[in-house]
This record gives C-alpha cells, structure tokens and sequence, in this order.
C-alpha cells in the first residue's frame, strides 16, 4: 500500500523550529520509510499494523523547503513547507472568533499579505464517522494570511502570530483547535471528565435521555440557538458578533428568526471528553511551541460548580502534556474579563472562574496568566477587541519563550497593608510604577460589612494608597473587579490591566 501521513502534514504547512519533529503514518508492516528535509534524514520501520512513527531532529528556521517521505514502493513530496514556530490556538468562541467579525478587521484587511503567517483549522470531530456525515472539503487546509483569507483566521490567533513574526522575524504558525460554547469536560479524557465534572456529567445526560440516534449526532451540523431549522450558525453570526446589537434589535431577530433558543439538546461536541478524543488526539502527533488557551465561559453554566475549574484546567493542562509527550508545554491561559448578559448567557459567577484561571497558572511554571480585564463587553459575551488580547499573549512568549526581558504579565496584588485610616497596596510585575488611566480607580471598592466607602488615592511606584474618611473601621474587604461587570483601568507601565483581587485588611 501506498504510504499515507496525517492530514495536516500538506503543501503550505508550517513546521516546529528547534525541537525534533513527530511525524506519524501508514505503510505496509514491516516497510521501511524514510523522511529527508533540509539535508537530513530520518527512517524507521512500519510496525505489525503498518503504523510508522519518527522524529526528525531539530529544524533550522526557513521560509520554503521540501519534504520527501519515501516507502519501498511509493513517494510523497510536500512543497512550499515553512519552518519558525507553532501554537495551538485552543477553547472556545472567543478563541474560535473569526477575524471577520473583530473591531479593527476592515483596517487589517490591506496590510496582512504575509506568506510568513500560516493558519490552519482542525476540522470540528466530535464522534467516530463524522467527516463522512459532513463536508469538511474546506477544514484541515493549511492557508497564508491573505485578503482572501483573513477573515476565516481566530482573530486572537492571528493578532498573536503578527505581533510575533514582527519581534522573532520567523514564520508564525496557528493550528485552530476550538469550538464555540464548549465546556472544559469535552477537552480532557472521558475518565477524568466524569469523575472531575460529574455535575456537568449528569447535566449532559439528563439532556441525552429522550433524543434519538439520529437527533442527538444531527445536532453536531445544526445551528444549537435556533428553531428555524438553520442548517448553519452564518445568520446568526453575521447579525451578532460584529458588533454588540441593542436589546430592541435583539427581540425583533429572535421574532424573525425562532423565539425558542433550544440549548436543552444533547450534542456530541458536549459529551465527556469528545473533543480531547477526536480533536485533542488527532492533533497532538503535531509538534508545537505551545498553546494559547481561551475558555471558561460556558463552565459557569450550573452554579455551584465554578469551583470545579481550577481542577478541571489543571486536568486539561496535564491530559494535553500526556498527549504530546511534553511534560513541560507551556499554556497561555486567557483571564475571562468583565461580563452582564447576552442572550441566554449570563454571568452567574465568572469571578470563581477567573480565580481558578489565576490559581492554576500560579500553580504551574509552564502556564501563564493573561489579563483583558479592560477589554470585555457589559452585554456581549463575544467582546470584538481581539487585538489587545493576541498582543498580550505574544508579549508573554516573547518573555517566557524566547527569553526577552520585558514586562509582560499584568500587576498582581503582592500586599495590602493597612495603617488606621490609610491603605496601600503594592503589585508584583509593576516596574517603572502603575498608572492609572482616568481620575478615578474602576473597579475597586472598600467595604465594611457589606457598605461600601469612598476613598481617594494616590499612586507611589509599584503600589497605589488608598485614604478613607477619618473614623474608626473595623475589618475592611478591598476588591478589584470581582462585580459581575467592570473595566479596569489600573496598569503597569507596558500597559497591562491588574488581575482581580479581593483581600481583608
């Protein structure tokens, strides 16, 4: 039989620089393959069931080499193939949010010819058979940032590749592995989704009981939000994520679209461990920097359960490592920002989210915490700056990553130290001092058992003083940004918001 290889390994990909390259195949047993790229080669054997699998070692940073894999009885050669540095760009819509929708797309659109940024989209698998249930003819292609293909890029993942192939001067490469309104249960193994998410578990399987065969794997192609029987998420996409529409707009789409939002039904992509299986597995013979992970929205669904999510990101973070056999890749974990309601979401408890966001990159010298607490939207859970989020990530891998010494993580609370009438906090990754960007502090509020009170402040360097009103005060709550919707405007001097906080004094 004809050797094959996995359907990302194409014409136009973009390959690891540095680390030694998985690739992973079929053959005839026992057939010997061998792989040679710029000057070097690699071979192995084919083994009983004819699956092969070979490391080629470290590659030197190109902008167009070849690749020829070569069996005893047929070839493949893969053409235009970049060399430079892959992410995975991972989780859910906000991450999945196309570059068509993002503020500042139209003033992109003219500038973003560069060969040297690749994207390319993991078909959405959620159960065995699917690619045959479905057209996928346009997923799973490697495609160049282009005017014909920009607005099809993650916007996060794109802003992020264009910052950093500015900085490194080395192609860029974002493998999309994403998909809207996913909860963290669906991305880590089965058997640590059932017993981590058991309520989560249950909700899916009391919405699995009564669908039929054919209802529940259907559901994978339609439209989740609508009762009009859409085949696609196009209508309600072009008319929701450009921009933030009113309330009064959003009552005459819902009567000319479908008044009931079905999001009681089952679908497959929601089923413990689905997409770690057929997504997650597939993928991970790809050999990649790291990955930029942002979610969380749709595992404040069931309160009550918010406090499950630094276990369950912890979970995912360890299951992904296990499958690409690196212990140590890193994770860039969006902080979910500020958020009221839109449509059927409302924020029920992001605040338990965010914390477990925090804690499990604290926790975890591989992971890194990227705060947006200025860049969310009251009333769209969809915010359209995605800018500022892909910069901010690229700031932290040019830290972390590539070692370059600059400020890139947000101001954390270090101490909050109270003397009578008088408070000052002090923040860790503040060189050059915070500022703050108004005349008024958003976000952050005193409280004595409940009521709250008004203060100035003062910034010195690395920590801002707080004075209240002379009076005697018993202990004191200080919070930033821990109400359902704020923006804050507290920053370092590389323009980073401060992360959210709340201590006793």
């Amino acid at each position: 039989m004809a050797i094959k290889i996995g359907k990302i390994f194409q014409t136009g990909m973009l390959l690891q620089r540095g680390m030694p390259v998985k690739i992973e195949g079929k053959g005839t047993p026992g057939e010997k393959i061998r792989v040679m790229i710029q000057g070097q080669q690699s071979e192995t054997l084919a083994d009983n069931s004819g699956g092969w699998t070979l490391y080629l070692p470290p590659l030197e940073g190109s902008f167009r080499e070849t690749m020829i894999l070569q069996g005893e009885d047929s070839r493949i050669e893969i053409e235009d193939i970049a060399v430079g540095e892959v992410f995975v760009a991972a989780g859910q819509s906000n991450m999945e949010f196309w570059m068509r929708y993002e503020k500042f797309y139209r003033e992109m659109l003219p500038f973003c010819e560069n060969s040297n940024i690749r994207f390319y989209d993991m078909p959405k698998l959620a159960y065995e058979g699917q690619e045959s249930d479905f057209d996928y003819h346009n997923a799973g292609i490697w495609r160049k940032a282009s005017r014909e293909n920009l607005e099809y890029f993650s916007a996060v993942g794109y802003y992020f590749a264009r910052k950093l192939e500015k900085e490194l001067s080395v192609p860029i490469g974002i493998v999309g592995c994403n998909w809207g309104g996913t909860k963290s249960l669906t991305w880590m193994q089965e058997k640590h989704a059932r017993v981590i998410q058991k309520e989560q578990t249950a909700d899916f399987e009391a919405r699995l009981k009564g669908q039929s065969y054919e209802e529940f794997y259907r559901a994978a192609g339609k439209n989740p939000m609508n009762d009009t029987g859409n085949s696609t998420w196009k209508p309600f996409n072009d008319f929701i994520l450009p921009r933030t529409p009113s309330k009064e707009e959003i009552n005459e789409f819902l009567q000319q679209n479908g008044a009931q939002w079905d999001m009681e039904a089952a679908k497959p992509q929601d089923a413990p461990g689905a997409l770690y299986r057929y997504m997650v597995q597939k993928l991970a013979p790809y050999t990649v920097r790291a990955i930029l992970w942002y979610q969380g929205e749709s595992d404040d669904e069931i309160n009550g359960t918010q406090e499950n999510y630094k276990i369950a990101l912890d979970t995912i973070k360890k299951d992904w490592r296990e499958a690409w056999g690196n212990p140590g890749l890193p994770f860039f974990i969006v902080q979910l920002p500020g958020f009221t309601s839109w449509f059927c979401c409302s924020n029920q408890n992001f605040s338990v989210i965010r914390r477990c966001q925090q804690k499990s990159a604290e926790e975890d010298a591989n992971a890194f915490l990227c705060s947006i607490s200025d860049a969310g939207e009251e009333f769209d859970i969809h915010p359209k700056n995605k800018k500022i989020v892909g910069e901010r990530l690229a700031l932290l891998a040019e830290k972390y990553l590539f070692e370059k010494d600059i400020l890139a993580d947000a101001p954390a609370l270090k101490e909050a130290r109270r003397e009578g009438n008088k408070i000052t906090l002090t923040f860790r990754h503040a060189k050059g001092g915070l500022y703050v960007d108004g005349t008024t502090v958003n976000a952050l509020i005193i409280a004595e058992k409940g009521h709250e009170i008004d203060y100035i402040f003062a910034i010195f360097d690395n920590s801002i003083i707080l004075e209240l009103p002379e009076g005697a005060y018993g202990r004191l709550k200080v919070r930033l940004a821990c109400t359902l919707w704020y923006r804050v405007n507290l920053y370092n001097q590389a323009g980073i918001p401060a992360i959210p906080f709340e201590v006793y004094c």
